[in-house]
């Protein structure tokens, strides 16, 4: 089985534009990301710290090697192992009713309460990373699939960062219509 190498470009800058802008928005202001990582009381004090200052550099990584056809597979394989920490996080603060901390996500630019939406967004996210694990077929891009790759991870990126927003006013817009 074999994936179409347009598909796989579009898949891997899409996923390279989510990384980069999640690693670069956490890098912003660690201070807050290390807050964040502190709320979900899933690590001892001494790594919380350390783990909040690695984890955006690892989410830049994976965005540098996802565009490139020769480390794509690595980026992939990081990006799954950072959705699997990720989930886990979410699930077990979720399991423990604690969904009133922010996710931290995207750092200080996007606050969005724990909730199962956010499970299912990084189930999403770990399938297109699956997918890029996949051999592309040698076929060779034309100009035309160049302008559907740009269009379509364009077209992605506001689709999730569409869905991001709603998902993090869903509390607001509930507390609304309760008032």
């Amino acid at each position: 089985m074999m994936i179409d190498p347009a598909a796989a470009e579009l898949v891997s800058i899409f996923l390279a534009l989510v990384f980069g802008a999640s690693g670069a928005m956490k890098l912003w202001d660690l201070e807050v990301f290390h807050g964040s990582v502190a709320n979900y009381a899933l690590l001892p004090r001494s790594l919380e710290q350390p783990f909040a200052y690695t984890l955006p550099i690892l989410e830049l990584a994976s965005a540098c090697a996802l565009p490139l056809a020769n480390t794509r597979p690595y980026g992939a394989l990081l990006v799954l192992a950072l959705l699997l920490v990720f989930t886990a996080a979410v699930a077990i603060n979720i399991a423990r009713g604690r969904t009133g901390i922010d996710c931290g996500c995207f750092g200080p630019a996007l606050r969005q309460e724990l909730n199962g939406w956010l499970i299912v967004r990084n189930l999403l996210l770990a399938g297109c990373a699956a997918l890029l694990l996949i051999p592309a077929s040698a076929r060779a891009l034309t100009w035309l699939d160049a302008v559907t790759i740009a269009a379509g991870a364009a077209a992605l990126a506001i689709m999730y960062a569409s869905m991001n927003v709603a998902i993090g006013n869903a509390p607001k817009l509930r507390a609304l219509r309760a008032s």
